[in-house]
């Protein structure tokens, strides 16, 4: 990251990955950046200006060249400072601007840039269009401009909904769901608001894209449920089986994302959960309240261990409910189990075997990590 050191504020601006960060961070690039921050302290003040105009403007881009968003943005830079004098009035002598008017200066400057990308977006992708308060438009706003089959669901019963391509889609109350009566494209695009389960039919050439609050959840074929009620903040998506991957509808690179077989974005495991902050577009990746077994056991093969290793207890964990379970290998290799864990839920066993080696536990982004010195001899 050293090319940054050079950077000033308008360079943070028009940096992907910096705006990726901002909008959307995750706790790797959250680690990254704060550790070049905590090397660079030089560097704060104009990091923090940047932050400040990217989380006030939600900037977004269209698929521009380097050169194309080079040129739009000296064009409109050179317009800026281009102040024709009016034949009708005499030239007011000029003037230094101090600190507080330049940086008001540089914030309009940007608002008109922005402004224009804005247009270009809204007339290229229907996709990125906002409302009148900034924010991706919503279930209505997506779905009055296309031709598609709506079901409600009015009743106090979920309400199951089949698909043209075989998936399954169970609606909760109150809930309301769009789609393609045939899905004819490239993509099998719904709308969602509300609460529904999804079982999607398998279809590697065809992803599946579901639209909800804001949020777009991608899959190939599996199953996991979807919370974005309209008056919620915050959008849920909690993983069964398979694995999906979600992003923000004002992701700049969502037309990529979108169109390609790879799921690309987060990418959600089962048993693990997803929270979309509306208001301040940034994903929170967890485990489920209760995380489940995805596949029965086979015969014989239960949570009863006999001085058995803790990696290989923790070994059959993460087999068993496909989580990822981070410790020191070499540091535990040497610690033995002995008891029953069958019937207990995972968080459950996990207090258990801490308890029984000296250990504890945290939840962090969909991993469970292990904090232990060791076992006493």
């Amino acid at each position: 990251m050293n090319h940054y050191l050079h950077y000033n504020t308008d360079d943070f601006l028009w940096d992907e990955s910096f705006r990726q960060w901002v909008l959307l961070p995750t706790r790797e690039t959250d680690a990254r950046w704060q550790g070049w921050l905590t090397e660079q302290p030089e560097k704060a003040e104009t990091v923090q200006q940047a932050r400040t105009l990217v989380l006030a403007l939600r900037l977004q881009e269209a698929d521009l060249s380097e050169s194309e968003i080079n040129y739009t943005v000296q064009r409109t830079m050179n317009r800026l400072r281009t102040n024709p004098p009016d034949e009708h009035r005499q030239p007011k002598p000029a003037r230094r601007l101090i600190p507080y008017q330049q940086t008001w200066l540089r914030l309009a400057a940007m608002l008109v840039l922005v402004s224009g990308i804005g247009l270009v977006l809204w007339l290229t992708q229907p996709a990125f269009r906002f409302s009148e308060v900034g924010q991706p438009i919503g279930y209505p706003e997506l779905v009055s401009s296309k031709t598609l089959t709506e079901t409600i669901n009015h009743s106090a019963k979920p309400m199951p909904v089949k698909l043209s391509d075989g998936s399954l889609i169970i609606l909760k109350k109150g809930s309301r769901i769009s789609y393609s009566p045939a899905f004819n494209g490239a993509t099998r695009e719904v709308y969602l608001s509300g609460e529904g389960y999804f079982e999607v039919a398998k279809n590697p050439a065809k992803p599946f894209l579901i639209y909800a609050n804001g949020l777009v959840t991608k899959v190939l074929g599996t199953s996991f449920v979807i919370k974005a009620y309209p008056a919620d903040k915050n959008v849920t998506v909690e993983v069964k089986t398979g694995r999906v991957a979600v992003f923000a509808q004002s992701d700049p690179r969502i037309v990529k994302k979108t169109a390609t077989r790879e799921l690309d974005g987060v990418l959600l495991m089962p048993n693990q959960r997803i929270v979309y902050v509306r208001d301040e577009i940034r994903l929170a990746k967890s485990l489920i309240a209760d995380p489940q077994p995805t596949a029965a056991l086979p015969a014989g093969q239960g949570f009863a261990f006999e001085d058995a290793p803790v990696p290989t207890v923790f070994a059959a964990l993460e087999k068993a409910y496909e989580v990822d379970i981070v410790y020191d290998e070499a540091l535990l290799a040497n610690c033995p189990l002995t008891a029953t864990l069958a019937d207990q839920p995972l968080f459950d066993k996990l207090d258990i075997i801490c308890r029984v080696i000296e250990a504890r536990y945290e939840l962090i982004d969909g991993q469970i990590v292990i904090y232990s010195r060791g076992c006493k001899p």
